[in-house]
């Protein structure tokens, strides 16, 4: 009976909890419409989705959805019912909270994604009593994320005049007895050991007595994800980021000089690349591409390169040019020089008979 008496306790105070914030929120909720004991009560109480993530790396482009049924058996408790058909649900679309890569977002670890309403059907709610529904999300698909198994509940106090006075999540592990209404997903971590995302860092090196050092090359970088995906691209030398969007046709142009790097942030596993430098060996340039620590798909007189990748990974791209030794003079300069010298020589003997004759 104590424990009981504990459990009652509680979810009498969730609902005086509840009629007091709703009392509060008056000017801010739908109410009902029809009059007796059940004008004027607030209709509906907000779902609220949140989500983990990187720094750098945008949230995703995709929807959330929820789903509200009236609880099973194993949901229920002493005093507690299970609520009429329809007597919580989601008006149409309110079932879903829509994710969308935002800019402000992007130093942000956890982010709130939105938040969404339950509606109240009163009609439905015929006698006195505690009605309770589960509130589930369900599983997604977006690759990485790994979707909230919460199960919460959401109870419905109705008085003796059937009427509906206080409703709101609850949690008899809280002290208060009352749920928050929040459910997190994760974007970090993903499903398994491997992290959701990975970036790639692009490094620009320049060697050789000729290499130019001080210019800038020029890359076109394209990623192709989910739609409507992004990616955020930081530059090593403090050079304002850039914004890649997901496509197989367009791509973005990047520019790295000496010993610059862009970090491209927030690749999933099926997301693949393609970083093409423009006129990597023209102008004396050899151009060599080295993906990984290791060097591994290490080419020469390569300009382009593409795929995918399972963790961070470092391309770099070298472009050497060296100095051109003049071993063209003595064959384009031989001839004449050797006409000179010939001639010079005949104008002596020449001379010198002159000079004997003479005499």
């Amino acid at each position: 009976m104590k424990k009981n008496a504990g459990r009652l306790s509680k979810k009498l105070f969730a609902a005086m909890m509840a009629g007091t914030m709703m009392t509060a929120m008056i000017g801010a909720n739908v109410y009902a419409t029809g009059g007796g004991s059940t004008a004027n009560t607030p209709q509906n109480v907000t779902i609220t989705k949140k989500l983990n993530k990187k720094t750098n790396v945008y949230a995703p482009d995709t929807d959330f959805e929820f789903v509200i049924t009236p609880a099973g058996t194993e949901d229920l408790e002493d005093g507690v019912e299970a609520g009429p058909a329809n007597g919580a649900y989601f008006e149409s679309g309110k079932e879903k909270i829509s994710s969308e890569p935002k800019i402000d977002e992007i130093a942000q670890t956890n982010v709130t994604v939105g938040t969404t309403q339950i509606s109240i059907d009163t009609t439905k709610f015929t006698k006195p009593g505690e009605y309770r529904y589960v509130v589930t999300e369900k599983s997604g698909t977006y690759e990485g994320i790994t979707y909230s198994t919460e199960k919460k509940y959401f109870d419905v106090f109705v008085n003796n005049t059937a009427g509906v006075y206080a409703y709101t999540f609850t949690d008899d592990s809280d002290p208060t007895g009352k749920d928050d209404g929040v459910f997190t997903n994760d974007y970090v971590n993903g499903t398994g050991t491997d992290d959701a995302t990975h970036n790639i860092t692009l490094k620009k090196v320049v060697t050789g007595e000729q290499g130019n050092m001080t210019d800038d090359f020029t890359f076109k970088v394209k990623i192709h994800g989910a739609e409507g995906e992004k990616y955020y691209v930081v530059y090593s030398d403090g050079k304002a980021a850039v914004t890649l969007t997901s496509s197989e046709t367009t791509s973005t142009d990047i520019y790295l000089s000496n010993n610059e790097t862009a970090t491209i942030y927030g690749l999933s596993a099926s997301d693949t690349y393609t970083i093409e430098e423009v006129g990597g060996n023209e102008d004396g340039y050899t151009t060599t591409i080295a993906v990984g620590e290791n060097d591994e798909q290490k080419d020469t007189y390569r300009d382009t390169v593409f795929g995918t990748i399972s963790a961070d990974t470092n391309i770099t791209v070298t472009n050497t040019r060296e100095a051109s030794a003049p071993t063209g003079i003595a064959m384009t300069y031989g001839p004449y020089a050797l006409m000179v010298a010939l001639a010079g020589g005949m104008a002596v003997l020449f001379l010198r008979r002159r000079n004997r004759e003479d005499y």
